[in-house]
Parts: C-alpha cells; sequence; structure tokens
C-alpha cells in the first residue's frame, strides 16, 4: 500500500504546502489518529517511511519512541509512520528514500524561457491547477483527512504525474534536453526508492508506505506491474464508505 501524502511541515517540493494549523494542533491530532486508525485495520507488518535509505536515525528514534524516550515532531514521517509502525505492534521502521539525485528545475525554466518554450510549462500548470487548487483550499481548512483521501485518488495521481509529461517536452530534437533530464532524474530516484522497498519486502509482509504523493503517482504503477507484489488500494482503508460522485 502506497499512501501519497501532502507534507505536513516545510518541505524542498516546488510546490510548498499550506496547512493552517500545526500537525501538532488538536484538529490536527485528531485527524491523523483517525488516519493511522483506519490504515491499521490493513494491519501492516511494516511500515516505510520517505527518509534516507540505511540512516540509523530513524530506526533510533522509533525506537527511543517505543521507550518513551522520544516525542513525536510535526513531520509526517513521525505523525503517519512511527504512529501506526506502533499501533500495529511492528519492532522497526523503514526509510526508503534516495536523496542522491538532483532536480534542475530552475535552470528548466530558465532554457524554457530562453528558447521560446515558456508556453509549454504554462500549459502544464494550466492542466494541473484544479489539483493544486483544490489540494490548497483542503490544506488551509486543515481538512487532513479529506486532503488525503483526495491525494489518494486516481484523478489527483494523475494530475501530479502528468505535470512531468508537459516538462519532458521542454527542449529540441538535436542535443538538448533540459526537460527530460529532469524528468530522467525524477524517475531514476523513484526506482530506486522502489529498490530499496521491495529489498526490505518479504514473502507474507502487509507493507505501508507512507510518501510524498508525486511519489506514489509513479512508485503506484510500479507495484502493479510487479508480478511479485499485490497493489492495494489505500482508499480502501481511508474512505471506506466513499460518497458518490
Amino acid at each position: 500500500m502506497i499512501v501519497g501524502v501532502a507534507h505536513l511541515v516545510a518541505n524542498r517540493d516546488v510546490i510548498k504546502h499550506t496547512w493552517g494549523a500545526s500537525a501538532l494542533s488538536p484538529v490536527m491530532q485528531s485527524q491523523i489518529r483517525e488516519v493511522v486508525a483506519r490504515l491499521a485495520a490493513f494491519r501492516p507488518t511494516k511500515v516505510m517511511i520517505e527518509a534516507s535509505a540505511g540512516n540509523p536515525l530513524y530506526v533510533k528514534r522509533y525506537k527511543d519512541y517505543l521507550a518513551g524516550r522520544y516525542t513525536l515532531s510535526a513531520n509526517e514521517n513521525d505523525q503517519y509512520g512511527y504512529r501506526l509502525a506502533k499501533l500495529s505492534h511492528d519492532s522497526t521502521i523503514f526509510p526508503i528514500d534516495a536523496f542522491n539525485f538532483p532536480f534542475p528545475y530552475e535552470s528548466m525554466v530558465a532554457w524554457a524561457q530562453r528558447h521560446g518554450q515558456g508556453s509549454v510549462l504554462t500549459a502544464a500548470d494550466k492542466a494541473t491547477a484544479w489539483f493544486i487548487n483544490k489540494d490548497r483550499a483542503l490544506e488551509k481548512r486543515d481538512l487532513l483527512l479529506d486532503d488525503l483521501i483526495f491525494l489518494n485518488t486516481p484523478e489527483a495521481l494523475d494530475a501530479n504525474a502528468a505535470w512531468y509529461m508537459y516538462a519532458d517536452r521542454v527542449g529540441n530534437a538535436r542535443s538538448e534536453y533540459p526537460g527530460a533530464d529532469l524528468v530522467s532524474d525524477w524517475y531514476e530516484r523513484n526506482l530506486h526508492i522502489f529498490a530499496n522497498i521491495t529489498h526490505y519486502i518479504k514473502p507474507g509482509d502487509r507493507v505501508v508506505v507512507f510518501i510524498g504523493q508525486g511519489h506514489a503517482a509513479i512508485l503506484d504503477p510500479l507495484v502493479r506491474l510487479s508480478p511479485y507484489l499485490e497493489f492495494v488500494d489505500p482508499e480502501t482503508y481511508l474512505n471506506p464508505e466513499p460518497k458518490t460522485r
């Protein structure tokens, strides 16, 4: 199960999240507890988080949390990951991110502007504006559970992934591919994340991965394509009784 999330604290993404309240506020905490309780029904045996793979800090913090020596921060790794792992009686946590990849967004935009291709990125922003606007509206109202449900719909996942298909067009047919280079770096990072996920999985495991929604848009298809994995839709647990659309 890949759970695409909106970051709860300041992040390095191009699109910054705009929560009205801190993740540690009562209104947010009650929703976080509800999210974790719903996902716990999946009975995960392993919980994975968007943190540097191989860094022992995150496992140490989780074990300290179990022992009552660590207070959860507002970060989603703590609020979702550590909480769910503890509720599921898991002995450890699994960081699976791969950070050693560039994301040359500014240079790609500058190239597009210099070469008369700014309209490509304008079209990308226009095509995905509905998705960004709805996400921001839910965040500003601190509707965390509603936003999480929305972010994991096929429509929202496709909208995030579609932006990269516009960016891929920035460049020329000769030797310069700044858009394709950016998209390649992004996909390579996600392929490394997916490899990290699969390295930890054993037969019979029930895995939940908490990761930024943009990653989920790529990881979901990889799970579906893997004959040794079974895809589990988080919406089944986050929104067990979906409203008629």
